[in-house]
């Protein structure tokens, strides 16, 4: 066994880790972006894609930690757990094909006529297992053995190939609504899923069962060099990027969506203006009339500027609340309400004209602002305390025709049918005159309209700014607890395996002594376990810095870097520099991690692919922050050439 391939099945419990990541990572995205709403039918179909990258990216974590408990403690398996383990891989498989099955016909299929396929693939697969158990009549664990490869070889190996089938025919749709990006993302996933279900599951552990008695996962080994389950990581992992990036077509659905809402919009208002500058034209005498037009206008065009400026949203309310006040006749009072979403309950309230200490007239317009949300409907209330509601868009006929003039009237902000406020104008007691007239009405009114679609953006952003600092905590609590983990498994290498071995190279050397003096034959045999012993712990150590070098914590990135460089051009012969300008002090923890895991992973690239002699880690600060630069005098690669494989070079997270 090569170097490669024994490193590899020393740390396959790391493989397994990243092979049941990568399904369940895209699982959980699966899972979150089927309920956005769309008219792809992609959309409808990806849950059972995601259910199947759970289940299996779990099955994969039981397996690890069999492997685990098999390394640590000689465990072995129970026939419930595998028979358990086995279900759980069948049922992956099983919603991989149902995913397929939904996605390739023309039109989405019943439950009734997915339900066949299904039980008989199951009753196939189960079939063949007892099949072959009566056949073969082996062991209890040898026929869960067999259960499993029959599972890959009947279930999987079908499922990918529909599956893939599927993700290549919904490319076509993305290029048909001019999305070609997503569609060549899904055929990269396509390709991954294929290779993964074909060629990964051709490959499995060997049983009696044909033809798993020689093409299984040690004849991958031998042939390739590397475990069967390195290789279907790495697919799972090319899968779960494209099939990520395949689901931005939602985000850009909704964008164009929006763009045509708001396209609509202002071909309608586009559209109003020209009635009006006809109507203008050919009547003379509704001057009086396009003077307000006018004068709408301008006051809805004074409500977007001031509804858009940088400052808090009660802040622009109180400014166009103040406007509107101003701009409608014989207006002096106005307040705006707005609702929290869910529980339907005021949760901002901006008022303008009420007196200081004044409740009765603050009240009663705060109780009409709340049934009109309430009944989603345009509410008035007069001079002798009747109040009345109508259809706003039929007009204020109910609302003029009473002998008792208006005191207020407040108006529903209509979102997507749906009230999130109001917005309530009248006059105090005092005032002689009443302000609703037909010109204030209209103008009222579309104020209110435009009012509830830019509180409504406003609030949009506010979320969406609220979401990309919650992913940026989120962001930062990975990464530190990815480190804070890497210190465990190094303290405990360093704590328990590194004493073990340790003990046992001054064991081998006293044992090497004491049969060299009696003369014994087997002093060279215990010389080299003596010298493979030490190798081992050399190689301890190194991996216990990898994952956290104390130099790191106990002094900070400048010494660490200068030590690992030093331990990397023993080991590389490369000769390796470190140039510091400027002053470097400590920075946070979290900035050293990172900047020392860039140059770390840059050096392991040079070393690998560069096939250079020299390297230079330049560090310097400057006013804007910090620079750092790794540069080598190995060859180079064309940008150009390169730039299709970026995708693919994302994906396995590697980094130039």
């Amino acid at each position: 066994m090569n170097p490669i391939s024994a490193f590899f099945v020393r740390n396959i419990v790391a493989v397994y880790f990243l092979y049941g990541l990568a399904f369940f990572a895209l699982g959980l995205a699966l899972w979150l972006a089927s309920r956005r709403p769309s008219a792809f039918r992609f959309a409808s179909a990806i849950r059972p894609l995601a259910v199947f990258g759970l289940l299996h990216g779990l099955h994969e974590w039981v397996e690890m930690f069999q492997k685990i408990a098999a390394l640590s403690g000689g465990y072995v398996p129970g026939l419930g757990v595998e028979i358990v383990r086995t279900l759980v891989l069948a049922a992956s498989f099983l919603y991989l094909l149902l995913f397929g099955m939904i996605l390739l016909p023309p039109t989405q299929p019943s439950p009734r006529q997915l339900a066949p396929p299904l039980i008989t693939l199951t009753g196939l697969w189960l079939a063949a297992a007892a099949i072959g158990a009566l056949a073969l009549r082996p062991p209890p664990a040898e026929i869960v053995a067999q259960a499993d490869v029959l599972a890959r070889y009947s279930l999987g190996i079908p499922a990918a190939l529909l599956g893939a089938w599927a993700l290549m025919r919904q490319q076509r749709t993305f290029r048909e609504h001019d999305m070609p990006q997503f569609g060549r993302d899904l055929v990269w996933a396509a390709t991954a899923l294929l290779l993964y279900g074909v060629f990964g599951h051709l490959f499995v552990r060997q049983t009696a069962l044909f033809p798993s008695q020689f093409l299984n996962s040690t004849l991958f080994l031998q042939w390739f060099g590397i475990p069967v389950q390195l290789f279907r990581a790495a697919l799972a992992g090319g899968m779960a990027f494209f099939v990520m990036r395949a689901l931005n077509a939602f985000e850009w659905e909704n964008q164009r969506r929006l763009e045509a809402a708001a396209a609509a919009q202002a071909a309608a208002q586009e559209a109003r203006i020209e009635a009006e500058r006809r109507n203008r034209l050919e009547v003379e005498g509704l001057n009086e009339e396009l003077r307000f037009t006018a004068h709408e206008l301008a006051l809805l065009l004074d409500v977007a500027n001031l509804l858009v400026a940088p400052s808090s949203l009660r802040q622009r309310l109180a400014l166009v609340l103040q406007k509107l006040v101003e701009s409608v006749p014989s207006c002096s009072q106005g307040m705006i309400l707005l609702i929290e979403e869910k529980q339907r309950v005021v949760d901002m309230v901006v008022d303008q004209g009420f007196a200081q200490g004044e409740t009765g007239d603050h009240a009663q317009a705060l109780a009409l602002g709340q049934r009109s949300i309430d009944e989603a409907q345009a509410v008035c209330r007069h001079a002798d305390g009747l109040i009345l509601q109508f259809d706003p868009e039929k007009g204020r006929a109910a609302c003029a025709g009473q002998s008792s003039p208006v005191r207020a009237i407040a108006l529903p902000l209509i979102v997507r049918e749906q009230a999130i406020g109001s917005l309530i104008l009248g006059r105090a007691a005092t005032h002689p005159h009443e302000f609703l007239t037909l010109s204030g009405y209209q103008m009222l009114l579309a104020a209110a309209q435009q009012l509830g679609l830019s509180i409504e953006n406003a609030q949009l952003t506010m979320e969406a700014q609220k979401r990309e600092a919650l992913l940026g905590r989120l962001l930062h609590q990975v990464v530190e607890a990815q480190e804070t983990e890497r210190k465990r498994i190094a303290r405990e290498l360093h704590d328990a395996t590194g004493q073990s071995l340790t003990a046992i190279s001054l064991g081998l050397r006293g044992i090497g002594g004491l049969l060299e003096r009696e003369g014994s034959p087997a002093v060279r045999q215990a010389q080299e376990l003596g010298v493979m012993s030490g190798q081992a712990l050399g190689e301890l150590r190194q991996i216990i810095f990898d994952l956290r070098p104390s130099h790191l914590d106990d002094l900070g990135l400048i010494p660490a870097l200068r030590w690992y460089l030093g331990q990397f051009e023993k080991r590389r012969g490369i000769h390796t520099r470190l140039e510091v300008r400027d002053g470097v002090e400590r920075l946070p923890s979290e900035v050293e991690t990172v900047l020392f895991r860039i140059v770390q992973e840059a050096l392991t690239n040079i070393a690998k692919h560069a096939q250079a002699t020299e390297a230079l880690v330049l560090v310097r600060r400057d006013p804007e922050g910090l620079e750092l630069q790794v540069r080598d005098n190995g060859r180079g690669f064309d940008v150009a050439r390169s730039a299709p494989l970026a995708g693919a070079a994302g994906a396995g997270g590697g980094a130039g």
